[in-house]
C-alpha cells in the first residue's frame, strides 16, 4: 500500500491520527517542504535539529509556533489532523497594512 500527504488527514468520521509519522508529515505538507534541508531553512534552524526532532520522535513545540507564524499551520491540525491545516490571520492581523 502506497501513502501519500493527504492520508495524514483526517475526516470528521475518523479518529485523530496523532502519531508522530502522521505528525512529521504533515509539518511536511503544510510547510511544501521535501526535504528536511528545506524544512529547517523554513524554521530557521539547522538541518540536524530536523534530524534530531525525527530520532526523538517528537514534533517540538516552537517548530509549530514557527509554521503558525511563518506559514499560518494550524497547530491541532498538524498534531491530530483535524480541523483546517492553515488558520486566517486574526482581526488585529487582517487590519494591518502588508
Amino acid at each position: 500500500m502506497t501513502e501519500d500527504a493527504s492520508s495524514y488527514g483526517t475526516t470528521p468520521e475518523t479518529s485523530p491520527d496523532t502519531t508522530f509519522e502522521a505528525q512529521y508529515m504533515r509539518v511536511f505538507t503544510a510547510s511544501g517542504c521535501r526535504t528536511q534541508a528545506q524544512l529547517a531553512d523554513v524554521l530557521g534552524v539547522r538541518q540536524s535539529s530536523i534530524s534530531d526532532a525525527k530520532k526523538r520522535r517528537s514534533v517540538p513545540s516552537d517548530g509549530l509556533v514557527k509554521l503558525l507564524e511563518r506559514k499560518r499551520v494550524n497547530p491541532e491540525w498538524v498534531r491530530t489532523g483535524i480541523g483546517p491545516m492553515r488558520l486566517g490571520p486574526t482581526g488585529d492581523q487582517a487590519s494591518m497594512p502588508h
